[in-house]
């Protein structure tokens, strides 16, 4: 991406070694070879693998009571620790799962869960909120220009999920390190988190995730400080990475259904609940987005599945880059346009009345097919 005066923007002074974008183009027929590898063997049983998986961990766990109380108390004094909580994924808190999340992830709450972006934070151009980037730092670049992003002026926010599954997930973080991006955190932001902390630990990282061995001190600690939502007051409008329960006050949502939930089933007393919903286990309820009703504007990503969600009070963004579909923006006026004001000024936010652009441009190729319902 090149500033307005044509010249070229330089990567941070710390991430000089990440790899040079002169230098994608030759990377990409290696990576791609690597790709078709890890897809034949996932298509062969990845699926089948992972969930004996899961079971094995479950049972280990389970037939073993000394294993899960020590885990727990590793929660509990992970939780002491400078006096903060862990946070609520949603899980079953008799799980396994639960207890390893515990006792891994406890020290991973950004700073502030929910933030604010005043006005005064905001530049005198325009906002710009940008889909699920997935490493896909080309595309990133691309869709800047194609929204001719002007440094200084705009006001550019990530809905999450940066890394993983795309190529370049250590270019895209000093992308928007270097040019003073917002972002929320996704589920695979956190995964990356969870991946450089086990590191630390001296740990061992999955595969795919090994990029992390490169990221550096100060890139993770701007991912950590990530919130799990983002309001700015001044438009009327709420970022967060997958969804929020309605009818549910934004500091009591679920951080867990925050970065994973799809879609929402009736619960207990005629309330949401929020669920996941994996494509393989097919649709459980409807889309949160066509049952939120405001009164903020929620813009979200996540749901790639869906592709571009144009609801009355929710937009998603997901459209799917690292598979090879597109990458798309929501493109706001400035504050002091009168066409952003007009929502302002009838206290209707809905989409007719936000005076919105949804811009995209298509992705280079197909990045990842591995898992689709991630």
């Amino acid at each position: 991406m090149s500033a307005s005066n044509g010249t070229t923007l330089p990567l941070i002074e710390e991430e000089v070694g990440i790899r040079q974008y002169g230098d994608i183009e030759a990377s990409d027929r290696r990576r791609r070879k690597d790709i078709d590898r890890e897809s034949a063997r996932a298509v062969k049983g990845g699926a089948t693998r992972g969930s004996y998986r899961k079971l094995a961990l479950a049972a280990a766990m389970l037939g073993t009571v000394g294993i899960a109380f020590a885990l727990l108390i590793t929660a509990v004094e992970l939780s002491k620790e400078d006096e903060k909580p862990t946070y609520d994924l949603g899980l079953d808190r008799n799980s396994p799962e639960y207890l390893l999340f515990l006792a891994s992830a406890g020290k991973l709450l950004p700073p502030e869960t929910h933030a604010t972006l005043e006005e005064t934070a905001l530049g005198p151009g325009r906002l710009i909120i940008i889909g699920d980037v997935h490493g896909c730092v080309k595309e990133l670049r691309e869709l800047l220009d194609e929204a001719e992003y002007v440094d200084g002026e705009d006001t550019v926010v990530l809905v999450g999920d940066l890394v993983d599954k795309g190529p370049y997930p250590l270019e895209v973080l000093a992308e928007a390190r270097r040019l003073g991006f917002h972002s929320v955190r996704g589920n695979h932001d956190d995964k990356a988190l969870a991946a450089f902390e086990a590191l630390q630990r001296g740990k061992r990282v999955p595969a795919k995730r090994a990029w992390v061995r490169d990221m550096p001190d100060a890139a993770a600690a701007w991912l950590h400080a990530l919130p799990f939502s983002l309001r700015i007051p001044a438009y009327g409008i709420i970022i967060v990475h997958a969804g929020i329960v309605p009818d549910v006050p934004l500091e009591q949502q679920a951080l867990g259904d925050m970065y994973l939930m799809r879609e929402v089933v009736n619960g207990t007393g005629g309330h949401w609940r929020a669920e996941e919903a994996k494509c393989d286990r097919g649709r459980l309820g409807p889309a949160w987005a066509s049952v939120w009703d405001g009164p903020d504007h929620v813009y979200f990503g996540h749901d790639h599945q869906r592709g571009l969600q144009e609801r009355n009070y929710a937009t998603g963004l997901d459209t799917g880059c690292c598979y090879g579909d597109r990458l798309t923006a929501a493109v706001l006026p400035p504050l002091k346009d009168p066409t952003q004001g007009r929502g302002h000024a009838t206290g209707d936010l809905s989409r007719d009345n936000f005076g919105a652009k949804i811009i995209s441009v298509p992705a280079h190729e197909k990045y990842y097919d591995v898992d689709p319902c991630d």
